[in-house]
């Protein structure tokens, strides 16, 4: 009765290791692999009848081999190895991460026999783990240079802004920069639709207005479209105190193309407001006039140009399109 209570058991066990989904596999001391189960098979690639007898180093990758060394002396002194993370090799080269248990295997005077291993395949852990860790280091990234552009905009602003307007202008900025952070989240940081870019941007300040937009389908790439946003907030803005925008039945014309200039592929965007006051030079450079000009230029490593005349304020830009324009999203 005792023995068939001892088979049982031993059949229940055997059948709990070929179920699971871990690779379960003994060695002797010699490192010589002497069982395999069907996890071995899953998780190494090797069929049973092609990995029994052989060395277990099959399976480590050479600049690896030591860790061996120092598991089987640790098994000789009838230490447990727990959650060893490592790599592995399988049968197709692939190299995987994973958390190893190792046991002593006794006989019944518990003489050391040779090693159990449980081997769990932890490679999507790890690659989540080591994505996880760049997208936080990205985001520490741009969290600083938002920061910075923030504290810039805020120093500028300050400089070159009446004290009864200056809350005013830089929660007008920040809403500007939050909208242009919105799209690109929204977007997964691949980048922003310039279209919409523009009837974002211009939104706030075109209500009755008409602003028309016209061009193909562009998908500028993150840091054009900050510094294009930040832009087009600057020209709305003015337009809506100083320019077309501030009459009934001023409009304003946003129209940009990609076209072939001394063999490079350049994007060619202009604003052009119409019907509305004379505009003239202004007599210091602002913040704003900073923005469109400069700004602009050291960011999409470009030309503006500014007109101030009669018919209203023209702007207009000329970057090469490469590491700025992106393809369209799906």
């Amino acid at each position: 009765m005792h023995s068939d209570e001892e088979s049982r058991r031993n059949d229940l066990l055997a059948a709990i290791v070929e179920s699971s989904h871990d690779a379960i596999v003994s060695k002797d001391l010699n490192g010589i692999i002497t069982s395999w189960n069907r996890g071995a098979h899953i998780v190494f690639g090797y069929a049973p009848e092609e990995i029994i007898g052989r060395p277990v180093l099959t399976l480590i990758p050479e600049d690896r081999h030591a860790e061996e060394a120092d598991i089987i002396a640790r098994i000789r002194r009838g230490e447990k190895v727990e959650h060893y993370d490592t790599v592995r090799r399988r049968k197709d080269g692939e190299l995987i991460h994973v958390s190893l248990t190792i046991s002593p295997i006794r006989d019944a005077t518990g003489r050391i026999l040779g090693a159990s291993k449980i081997a769990r395949d932890i490679t999507e852990k790890v690659r989540a783990e080591h994505t996880q860790r760049l997208l936080m280091r990205e985001v520490n990234h741009r969290s600083k240079n938002l920061l910075a552009v923030i504290e810039a905009m805020v120093r500028k602003t300050a400089s070159s802004t009446p004290p009864q307007e200056l809350v005013t202008r830089v929660s007008q900025r920040l809403q500007a920069l939050s909208a242009i952070q919105n799209l690109l989240v929204y977007a997964d940081w691949r980048g922003v639709d310039l279209r919409t870019l523009v009837i974002t941007q211009t939104a706030p300040y075109s209500t009755g207005r008409m602003v028309e937009v016209e061009g193909p389908p562009l998908q500028l790439q993150p840091a054009a479209a900050q510094a294009l946003g930040l832009a087009f907030h600057e020209l709305a803005s003015n337009a809506s105190r100083h320019g077309s925008l501030s009459h009934a039945k001023g409009a304003v014309r946003v129209a940009w193309g990609l076209l072939d200039h001394d063999g490079r592929q350049m994007l060619e965007l202009s604003w052009r407001e119409e019907q509305g006051p004379e505009v003239t030079v202004p007599a210091n450079t602002s913040f704003g006039t900073t923005i469109l000009k400069r700004a602009t230029e050291d960011a999409l490593d470009g030309k503006v140009s500014i007109e101030y005349d009669a018919g209203g304020l023209r702007w207009s830009v000329l970057a090469p399109a490469k590491d700025m324009v992106g393809p369209p999203r799906a």
